[in-house]
């Protein structure tokens, strides 16, 4: 049974459509993980300005230190009400409640059972006791008195009360768009018996609500179980501008990214503490709208409020822990804040010292005040700055999640490698840029792990196919590589096959010969497995300096060894790297003689040719056997270039071309001008002396060298040879040197014609 091929097409379909499936219909850990890198977009953005309308009033740990340990008296939390009423404050919200009566004891019962204390310390005592219920209605008097303290409440939904009670909570304006399209309806409480529940229970009392009303509010709906709430005491909520709710709904991770601005509570929608304040600072209604879908519209007079259907609005942080304006509590009581800085302002009062556990995670900070969350709710409506998740962003980003694995499919098939890789990261990068400038500019949230995610994964999986893929390829092309190459030569080739020509490609390539001079002589002497063992160690340490700078091994011939650079793949340094490999492999046969002499072994002289130039690389021979070789006219010159060290007396010879293409890596001199036969134009060869590293060594011999060239191609045989005995003086064993001497004494007997041009004709090949 045959199975479809798993094609980079398919593997980004197959991820794309997986990754918007799940995004559209959602997954809690990759969510919440998505959420978290989200955070880093607001910390990137950083500190951001505030509405200079917001202040906070901090009771912290240095006013918790002046003042006392929290909770705080109630003449002291009044005396803070009527220093900011008199400091002109538009609206004192508090994210504090006073749920709890002073206690109060009628001490006379036991005024028999303790002797010694006379009636006036009783009375005292008495009065003291009572004071504390007076200082109850000391607050209320002052929350009263302010008219504009907004006092806040909360709900507790893991316990249930047995039915609401609506008159200690303000609520909203419930709305529907009219019939006729003229405008909106309010809508009055209905009857319907809905289920209890905390934010999603909001959707079932908007869906009930807009179905006309059947009974009296005052029905046994409102006697259904309800959170538990928790509010002031109702002689101090009696005096009070407005109530509101400061809850908060954490995200699965525990932090708060979202605050709910809408909460049921029996038939009523509640309101939460920012609202509340603005709603007594501006005097506009609050009202919402709803469809099937939950929360359709949220609206404090003209101005709508962006929150999702469960009416959670995404809250725009401006920065981290006291970004906004901040004054101590004590100093307030103390007298020692300006009124100006509280005037006209919003202020809300909370608690901010450790230890008293009003702390919240936050984008920000692991431990962030609740009073400043508010603050940062207030400062988003006022400002109109909010993060928005508008009804498209979901179909597009799921979209863009299944498009972009396509996208980089497109991509990877004309690239790979590094580039492959470049162009993922620049696909990620772009995709972080845009949306972090859409984040910053306009306050649109994208999400950030599933488009990476769809990068990352197509990019991830299709590598690794095309690695199969074309591994499966190299063993294929290796297996028939090592037909006629080296295992480690054919993995080389395979690693390399697209830039691989194997039908004959005429280019400029480097050749090396190598032979041993007077071998058969030696072999002649030896017995015939000491010269096997002695030629395969031979040719196995020639090979190995061929390959390590990256030569072709082209072929063995007897005890000679063919090698080539730039084939099969181009080598942009291939003269070079043979220079090097003819010095080394020199160096290396000094090596085995000392280690022949100890084994009674004779020494062996390798002589090298080098040449560079045009030559056609391919595969040569019939259908039979093939070799994979190079041919041409400058082949058979390197292949004489080598024997002709048996003439000068040299170790290494090279052409004129391979000395200009290696550049200076090797000291050099030129020997001749060489017309070899077949071929009228000479050949300027040069003599490989020694590494570049050693050049001062020889400057003193390639100058002497050099003069003795000039004067021999001038026909002054006597300045010739003179500089010529100089050499020999510094190098008694210079082969060139010794060939020239002669040549002069003999031009000196007998001069050469008129015509002479000072080049040499090989006659043999």
């Amino acid at each position: 049974m045959s199975y479809p091929r798993l094609t980079p097409l398919r593997i980004a379909l197959l991820i794309g459509a997986t990754l918007a499936l799940l995004h559209q219909r959602g997954c809690r850990y990759v969510d919440q993980l998505d959420a978290r890198l989200g955070d880093y977009r607001l910390i990137q953005r950083g500190r951001g300005e505030v509405a200079p309308e917001v202040v906070v009033v901090a009771i912290d740990d240095p006013s918790i230190e002046k003042v006392g340990r929290w909770p705080w008296s109630r003449a002291t939390v009044a005396r803070l009400v009527d220093r900011l009423t008199e400091a002109g404050a538009a609206v004192v919200g508090f994210d504090i409640v006073q749920s709890e009566a002073t206690a109060s004891y009628n001490i006379d019962p036991l005024r028999h059972k303790i002797e010694g204390i006379d009636a006036s310390t009783w009375d005292a005592v008495q009065k003291a006791l009572d004071a504390g219920l007076a200082e109850d209605q000391m607050l209320a008097d002052s929350v009263h008195a302010s008219g504009c303290a907004v006092l806040g409440y909360f709900f507790d939904f893991d316990r249930l009360s047995p039915a609401p009670q609506p008159q200690l909570i303000r609520s909203y304006n419930l709305v529907k768009p009219s019939a006729d399209g003229s405008g909106e309806l309010l809508i009055p409480p209905v009857a319907k018996k809905v289920r209890v529940g905390g934010l999603d229970a909001l959707r079932t009392l908007l869906r009930h609500a807009s179905e006309p009303a059947q009974k009296p509010a005052t029905s046994a709906t409102d006697k259904l179980p309800v959170p538990q709430l928790t509010s002031n005491l109702p002689s101090i909520s009696a005096g009070a501008k407005d109530l509101g709710y400061f809850n908060f709904i954490p995200d699965v991770d525990g932090s708060i990214r979202r605050v709910p601005l809408a909460m049921r509570y029996g038939q009523e929608i509640a309101v939460p503490l920012s609202l509340a304040m603005l709603r007594v600072a501006t005097g506009a209604p609050l009202a919402i709208a709803f469809d099937e879908a939950g929360v359709r519209s949220l609206r404090i007079g003209r101005n709508e409020i962006p929150v999702a259907t469960d009416g959670q609005l995404l809250v725009n942080f401006r920065g981290p822990t006291r970004t906004f304006v901040y004054v101590e509590a004590a100093d307030l009581l103390e007298g020692k804040v300006p009124a100006e800085q509280v005037r006209d302002k919003l202020v809300l009062v909370g608690v901010t010292a450790t230890g008293v556990y009003d702390l919240r995670v936050t984008p920000f900070s692991p431990a962030f005040p609740g009073v400043e969350i508010h603050a940062n709710v207030l400062d988003n409506i006022i400002r109109g700055d909010f993060l928005l998740r508008a009804w498209w962003v979901e179909p597009t980003e799921v979209v863009l999640v299944f498009l972009l694995p396509l996208l980089l499919a497109a991509l990877l098939h004309r690239l790979r490698g590094v580039r492959g890789a470049a162009a993922a990261a620049i696909l990620s990068l772009g995709y972080l840029g845009i949306s972090q400038w859409l984040f910053v500019n306009t306050g649109l949230v994208l999400t950030v792990l599933y488009p990476l995610l769809a990068i990352g994964l197509s990019y991830s999986t299709i590598a690794v196919q095309h690695y199969v893929v074309e591994e499966g390829e190299r063993r294929k092309t290796r297996r028939a590589l090592e037909l006629y190459l080296s295992p480690s030569l054919a993995a080389l080739v395979s690693d390399h096959s697209e830039d691989l020509r194997l039908g004959g490609e005429k280019r400029d390539y480097t050749v090396l010969f190598s032979d041993v001079k007077d071998f058969t002589t030696i072999s002649e002497s030896l017995a015939e497995e000491v010269v096997v063992e002695m030629l395969n160690v031979y040719l196995g340490a020639m090979t190995e300096v061929v390959f390590k700078h990256a030569g072709m091994l082209d072929k063995y011939i007897g005890d000679g060894i063919m090698a080539v650079w730039g084939a099969p793949l181009p080598q942009v340094d291939q003269a070079a790297r043979a220079c090097l490999a003819a010095f080394d492999m020199l160096a290396r046969m000094r090596e085995l003689d000392d280690e022949w002499t100890r084994r009674g072994w004779p020494k062996l002289t390798v002589r090298i040719g080098l040449n560079t130039g045009p030559m056609i690389f391919g595969n040569m021979g019939s259908s039979q056997h093939l070799s994979l070789t190079v041919v041409g006219d400058n082949v058979n010159l390197g292949s004489r270039l080598e024997g002709l060290n048996k003439m000068y007396g040299t170790s290494i010879m090279a052409s004129e071309a391979t000395i200009q293409a290696a550049g200076d890596v090797a000291v050099v001199r030129e020997v001749d001008l060489v017309r070899v036969k077949g071929k009228l134009q000479p050949v300027r060869i040069y003599e490989l002396l020694a590494p570049a590293d050693q050049r001062d060594d020889w400057m003193a011999i390639i100058e002497q060298f050099a003069s003795g060239m000039r004067a021999y191609r001038d026909r002054r045989w006597d300045d010739a040879l003179s500089a010529f005995n100089a050499v020999l003086a510094l190098r008694p064993e210079d082969g060139p040197a010794k060939l020239y001497v002669r040549r002069c004494q003999a031009w000196r007997q007998s001069p050469p014609p008129i015509e002479w041009d000072a080049v040499t004709t090989m006659d043999e090949k």
